[in-house]
């Protein structure tokens, strides 16, 4: 009978461990705008890249390790980008109705 090396299950424990980590980096972008809860995903997505390199995967735990830290920057650059525009785009209209209440005439109430 043919029963599972420990190599076997071993490798196939180790696979989990990325595959899980590039679960919770799409889980991250996807959920980054609910209160931040991304950040929580891409922790999650670091802490696997630490597990999988100590199982022996360098290069996938440190392409999570990589990805997981560049996500965060990129989501806040994103952030950062919709809300200068979005606070702009309310200043530039509250200064236009300034503008418009400055030049419009005002009435008088001594004319018929």
């Amino acid at each position: 009978m043919n029963s599972p090396t420990p190599q076997s299950s071993r490798v196939a424990k180790h696979s989990s461990t990325v595959k899980a980590g590039w679960i919770c980096l799409i889980l991250g972008f996807l959920t980054f705008w609910i209160f931040g809860l991304g950040f929580l995903f891409f922790a999650a997505t670091f802490v696997l890249g630490a597990v999988a390199m100590g199982t022996h995967q360098s290069r996938q735990g440190i392409a999570l390790l990589i990805s997981s830290v560049t996500s965060v920057a990129i989501c806040a650059i994103i952030f950062f980008v919709l809300l200068g525009g979005t606070v702009g785009s309310v200043m530039r209209k509250a200064q236009k109705d300034r503008m418009i209440r400055f030049l419009a005439p005002t009435p008088n109430p001594n004319s018929p």
